[in-house]
């Protein structure tokens, strides 16, 4: 009986315990940004930021302010924390040495791989898109964009100068798909006939390549080639850099304090 008693429970808490392991453990937005606010303020970053010792009220401070950051860029509607881990792994490793190259800024500050592949969109695979959210990107379907016309599709990225017709074709950075192949984003002075054939960080103006503004009149980082401008405190606008060291000066300080 003894021994009996003993399996029983043994069997009971072996199915206690593995529904608890495989509880979701960032179901709703709010727990989800409140886990990417402990990524993104680490030790360093909140004391480069606030510019004093780190302590646990600061760290605190700064989760809060990600949090908030975080929520209002994810909508509640079709969130799915199906892939949240992968960008929380993102967020900790960009925040580990408190400096932002390009790639870095895209994945934290504008939710770009592998942060687009939180929300199960309304549209379907080979539907019309404007944004990635219009997709299932929990199931990788993103808005792949050709000649400004979106489709909801698992992109598959071909070679460079090969044919990239199929809906699901994309190109790597740096390239666009002409129609027929892709091909390299024109640079400063080159013909254009839209700005999605302009390298990154150029507009395509009087049917020419050029750029947004001076290098050290940014305001996005989408006015700059590499993709960062770096801007100080409040100042309305910055500088191209290749990558931001933060400090307590930066601007992108203002939600890690």
């Amino acid at each position: 009986m003894k021994l009996c008693a003993f399996l029983l429970g043994f069997v009971a808490c072996v199915g206690g315990c593995s529904a608890k392991e495989a509880s979701d453990p960032y179901p709703s937005v709010s727990d989800f940004c409140q886990a990417w606010g402990k990524a993104a303020c680490n030790s360093t970053v909140v004391k480069v930021c606030s510019g004093m010792t780190t302590t646990s009220a600061l760290t605190d401070q700064c989760v809060l302010t990600q949090q908030a950051f975080c929520e209002s860029h994810v909508p509640t509607a079709g969130y799915s924390s199906a892939q949240a881990q992968t960008c929380l792994d993102a967020v900790s490793r960009a925040y580990s040495d408190a400096t932002l190259t390009g790639p870095e800024i895209t994945t934290v500050r504008e939710f770009g791989d592998p942060c687009n592949h939180l929300i199960k969109g309304p549209a379907a695979v080979g539907d019309s898109c404007t944004q990635d959210n219009d997709c299932n990107t929990v199931n990788n379907v993103l808005c792949v964009m050709k000649s400004g016309v979106g489709t909801c599709v698992v992109p598959e990225i071909v070679p460079n100068g090969t044919d990239c017709s199929a809906p699901e074709a994309d190109c790597h950075a740096g390239f666009y798909c002409d129609g027929s192949n892709c091909v390299q984003a024109h640079a400063v002075g080159k013909a254009c006939s839209a700005d999605f054939e302009c390298a990154e960080g150029l507009a395509c103006t009087a049917s020419k390549c050029t750029t947004r503004v001076e290098p050290d009149m940014c305001s996005a980082n989408t006015d700059c080639t590499t993709g960062v401008c770096d801007i100080t405190g409040t100042d309305a606008t910055g500088t191209c850099v290749d990558e931001i060291t933060l400090a307590r000066a930066e601007s992108l300080c203002g939600d890690l304090r």
